[in-house]
């Protein structure tokens, strides 16, 4: 079935959006409000938590020259949200703002930040703040980071720093010192769903789509929509989840032997599918979710014990060992297969 999305009738998330995130929206909108924010935010968490919105948001917010901020319609928002705002400075890995610096690289090297800096002490453009915003921070080479740190050590008056990172423990612990720390936590069920029927995804689709997002919105929008994905993932139902006997074990691992480049998201496949059938199990899922499994695996999700969830498990992750040493793909997936055949052998009536 089709899953057409509507981007028609999405709107693009604003600052009260992450009102959810709790105490973090919280502390953030107090600071603006009250005029006391900082030089310098660091915005980490999952990938596709907001972060990189979240960061346009704050630059909005505080360049905007409407009565209520973020107002959304005056042309500092307007451009902020186009990202074309003669005063908002993005810093990304292979997008240098410095002519010296070759494009394509995946650091960001120490003569970037020297342009920043250099930009940071001239006159703004509009005449307000200026902001920057650093994409992936982390990917900054230690050189970079610690010609950073030394603006943030004197603070140019009038401009905020905005770091984005997935990993914050790879930037140097006193750049994070200097830096209010903004930590996103995974989105709830209800949120994602809203933003997935916003964008126009069925109902079934979007409950599938959750299940493997992991509380990240950007990657439950990108599984949606990613029709190569939902595939695959009937290819392995049909294939794995099938399985009766030791012949169709050879003719499984002797079809997927050929499509080795997709190893990972095979074996990952098959975890989010196993942990969909504990979930469900434990309560925490509804059962019509696993309505397209074959009796037996239904089954299981309705009375199969710990035990057995956890074995096949850690058959994935064995398997996921077994590839990284070099153990040809083809005896990796009959040893999964046997293992998944034994397990649904015990729940057919």
């Amino acid at each position: 079935m089709s899953q057409e999305m509507n981007p028609g009738t999405y709107t693009a998330p604003v600052l009260k959006d992450f009102e959810r995130q709790g105490a973090v929206y919280a502390g953030l909108i107090r600071t603006l409000e009250g005029g006391s924010f900082v030089h310098a935010y660091l915005i980490s968490g999952a990938a596709g938590t907001g972060k990189r919105t979240l960061a346009a948001e704050i630059a909005r917010f505080l360049l905007c020259t409407g009565e209520k901020r973020p107002c959304g319609a005056c042309p500092a928002c307007v451009q902020v949200r186009a990202g074309n705002h003669p005063d908002v400075i993005l810093v990304q890995p292979g997008v240098p703002i410095n002519p010296s610096v070759d494009k394509g690289l995946k650091s960001i090297p120490v003569d970037e930040i020297r342009m920043v800096n250099e930009l940071t002490g001239q006159h703004t453009f509009v005449g307000g703040r200026r902001i920057v915003i650093i994409q992936r921070a982390e990917k900054m080479t230690p050189q970079a980071q610690n010609a950073l740190l030394k603006t943030l050590e004197e603070p140019v008056d009038g401009t905020v720093f905005l770091l984005i990172s997935d990993a914050p423990e790879l930037l140097l612990t006193t750049i994070v010192s200097r830096c209010r720390a903004l930590k996103l936590h995974p989105w709830p069920d209800d949120v994602i769903l809203g933003v997935l029927r916003a964008r126009g995804v069925a109902d079934e689709r979007a409950h599938e789509a959750l299940h493997v997002s992991g509380g990240s919105i950007g990657r439950a929008v990108e599984v949606a929509g990613d029709e190569n994905y939902w595939q695959r993932r009937q290819d392995v139902m049909k294939d794995f989840f099938a399985i009766e006997s030791r012949s169709d074990v050879l003719k499984v691992s002797t079809a997927w032997k050929d499509r080795k480049e997709a190893s990972a998201e095979l074996l990952d496949d098959v975890e989010d599918m196993l942990r969909l059938l504990l979930l469900v199990r434990l309560g925490r899922r509804d059962a019509a979710l696993v309505q397209g499994y074959p009796e037996a695996w239904r089954h299981m999700a309705q009375k199969g014990d710990m035990e057995s969830f956890s074995q096949l498990l850690d058959a994935v992750s064995q398997a996921r060992r077994m590839r990284m040493n070099q153990v040809t793909w083809q005896a990796v997936l009959e040893k999964l297969l046997l293992r998944m055949m034994e397990e649904k052998s015990k729940w057919s009536t």
